[in-house]
């Protein structure tokens, strides 16, 4: 069976109107808005694919009549964290593009007619009108482009510059955070803002349903405890991600012929929590630094949500926009019970931290505290503690990598 947690799920709805727009006559620029872990990188890995939506043969019906043929499509991916991609955006680009054409396309432009031209941006322009003139769509997915806007890396001229490349490629950019929020005035320039904003976050019921039931193929109990699995991911493609290597752990700790089910169930509700550290720590710290709205305010609407889900008539009005960034964030969806935060897991999680200071404030370090009662202990993961134990008993002691490796990990 092939790995299920890297498989694409879901978000049909987006991908088609992507499809669509970047393929349209005119075509469409679109910002994907996605907090960390929501799946941004495999939402452009799963278009782009050659069996994709992009391109493959059983997506022929989603493309337009022009486009039928996945092969008149050409579609790159650019990752802006990349120190190379930082320093010269265009530079990148134009040779990205290039060795993508002739060495996985076969594709051979008049390469001195774009050598010819004297900025990258011209050159790239060049790019696309001869892949035009063949009958290709140029589409450009720009993975991570905050680090364009929080590095001030383009400036509103080379906005203006690149503006007219938009009119003969598709360019998709992903970001954590909506433009305007990045830099307000960049994002109000011509390129910018004729952008579709779209935003991803949980995934639908269905599609958390069927990915769930492929783990099913491997470990049958999960369809018995679907119900439970449902609300404890809270349909967040992190933790669904990680629901088969849950049950393949508790495999191992059960006697043979015996197989992981519903009498297990707090066992993987443990496992979960476990699993679902790194996601929680990111999500919290997300939430103590929010844009364009008091922390406090934040603070006191999820005081009320781990309280119980808030039925739609009980949001004040002044609550809304705290409610609209905490969706963006992934962490609160609706239901028929109304707003709620996406997995008890998380609420668990969050709740002590909501506590007043005066209540959880932990107690003193004295010098006679042991080690192993450092209040930093709790807020680490499994392997945070135990790296942090292993220095703290060994101070002033040079270990070896290899040591390390053999001590920690073995």
């Amino acid at each position: 069976m092939d790995n299920v947690g890297n498989r694409f799920f879901g978000r049909e709805r987006i991908v088609r109107e992507i499809v669509m727009g970047v393929l349209a006559p005119q075509p469409t620029s679109f910002s994907i808005v996605g907090t960390k872990y929501t799946g941004k990188t495999l939402l452009l890995q799963h278009l782009t694919a050659p069996d994709g939506p992009l391109h493959g043969e059983e997506f022929d019906a989603w493309r337009p009549a022009g486009f039928a043929d996945g092969r008149a499509v050409i579609s790159t991916i650019v990752d802006c964290s990349w120190s190379d991609v930082r320093s010269d955006l265009m530079g990148y680009l134009v040779t990205h593009v290039r060795r993508q054409l002739e060495t996985n396309e076969g594709i051979d432009l008049d390469w001195r007619a774009v050598e010819s031209q004297p900025t990258s941006a011209r050159q790239m322009l060049q790019v696309t009108r001869q892949l035009r003139g063949l009958g290709l769509r140029l589409v450009v997915f720009m993975d991570n482009f905050d680090r364009i806007f929080e590095d001030q890396l383009i400036s509103h001229d080379n906005a203006d510059e690149l503006r007219p490349l938009t009119l003969e490629l598709a360019l998709v950019v992903t970001t954590q955070q909506p433009l305007h929020d990045l830099d307000r005035e960049l994002a109000a320039s011509p390129l910018f803002n004729v952008m579709t904003q779209l935003f991803i976050g949980l995934i639908e019921p269905e599609a958390a349903r069927a990915w769930l039931m492929e783990y099913a193929v491997r470990f049958p109990a999960v369809t018995e405890l679907m119900d439970l699995l449902l609300e404890l991911t809270g349909m967040h493609p992190f933790l669904l991600r990680r629901v088969g290597d849950i049950f393949g752990e508790i495999q191992q700790y059960l006697a043979p012929g015996e197989v992981a089910g519903p009498a297990h169930a707090e066992l993987i509700r443990l496992r979960l929590a476990e699993h679902g550290r790194l996601l929680f720590t990111t999500q919290w710290r997300k939430l103590q630094e929010p844009t364009r709205i008091p922390a406090a305010t934040v603070q006191a609407l999820l005081t009320q949500l781990v309280a119980g889900p808030l039925s739609p008539a009980k949001v004040e009005r002044a609550q809304m926009s705290t409610l609209n960034w905490l969706i963006n964030q992934a962490v609160v969806s609706f239901g028929p019970q109304g707003y709620k935060l996406y997995s008890p897991l998380f609420a668990e999680f969050i709740a002590p931290r909501l506590q007043p200071a005066q209540e959880q404030a932990p107690r003193p370090v004295t010098p006679g505290t042991p080690l192993e009662d450092l209040p930093i202990y709790t807020e680490l993961t499994k392997t945070e503690e135990a790296l942090l134990r292993y220095f703290r008993a060994r101070a002033n002691t040079i270990i070896s990598p290899e040591q390390l490796l053999a001590d920690v990990w073995n």
